[in-house]
């Protein structure tokens, strides 16, 4: 029976080894978590100390930062523009006091009621059309029609 008894120690011996190596690992993979959790705190803080800088320097940045801080400013414009297109297609407006969409001719904002400036329509001033009458049937026409709309005639060029 020495022989199973020794046998019996192996595997004991050789499952505590193994309980120890899978402690082991769970305690790296811990680790490791907690040193993705710190790198991730140090990514957002560089973000942030960034972001304060361009907030603070984006018209005095020092040399180097030149290009960074035109590719935000461009960044910026575009943005800008994307979501004008989309208040646009959307129909709305933007409450100047909170910044809540507005159905475009809204006097008054749904959020937190503030009175939306309405834009001031001016009427187009009206240019009398230059026009011509074809010589053939008398049809009143457009001064740079080439034909008659109504029989075809062609016309001769009007000097003006």
């Amino acid at each position: 029976m020495g022989f199973l008894d020794d046998f019996g120690k192996k595997i004991s011996s050789a499952s505590q080894e193994a309980i120890a190596k899978g402690k082991d690992l769970a305690d790296i993979a811990k680790l490791n978590s907690n040193i993705a959790d710190e790198k991730n705190k140090i990514n957002a803080a560089y973000k942030e100390i960034g972001k304060k800088y361009f907030e603070s320097h984006a018209e005095d940045f020092e040399e180097g930062y030149g290009e960074l801080v035109g590719n935000i400013k461009a960044s910026l414009e575009k943005i800008a523009t994307f979501e004008q297109q989309i208040v646009e297609i959307k129909g709305v407006t933007k409450c100047p006091s909170c910044g809540a969409e507005v159905p475009k001719g809204a006097a008054f904002c749904t959020a937190c009621g503030t009175a939306i400036p309405q834009p001031e329509v001016q009427a187009a001033p009206v240019q009398e059309e230059a026009t011509k009458t074809c010589p053939t049937c008398g049809t009143v026409l457009k001064a740079g029609d080439m034909f008659c709309i109504n029989c075809g005639t062609k016309l001769e060029e009007v000097q003006q």
